[in-house]
């Protein structure tokens, strides 16, 4: 199974690109455990992990909530501006 993924601005560039796919074993998880997973494949991203937002199928989704390899996913980091 495998997990499509967007992602946006600096996170993109440490994780390889504007798309990635994750292969993992679950067919679903809560967004905790995507972003665990995510920072363990990708170390050098995963202090901006920890404070990015998870969008599924468009909607921000909530820590707790669960998604899988069937929904669309997004990975927004916080970003600031003056």
């Amino acid at each position: 199974m495998k997990y499509h993924i967007q992602v946006f601005a600096g996170l993109a560039e440490h994780m390889g690109g504007p798309m990635i796919t994750v292969p993992t074993e679950q067919e679903a998880m809560t967004i905790t455990e995507l972003k665990g997973l995510l920072s363990e494949r990708f170390p050098e991203a995963a202090a901006q992990l920890q404070s990015a937002f998870v969008a599924k199928n468009q909607v921000y989704a909530a820590p707790e909530e669960l998604v899988s390899i069937h929904d669309e996913i997004a990975i927004i980091p916080p970003v600031s501006g003056g």
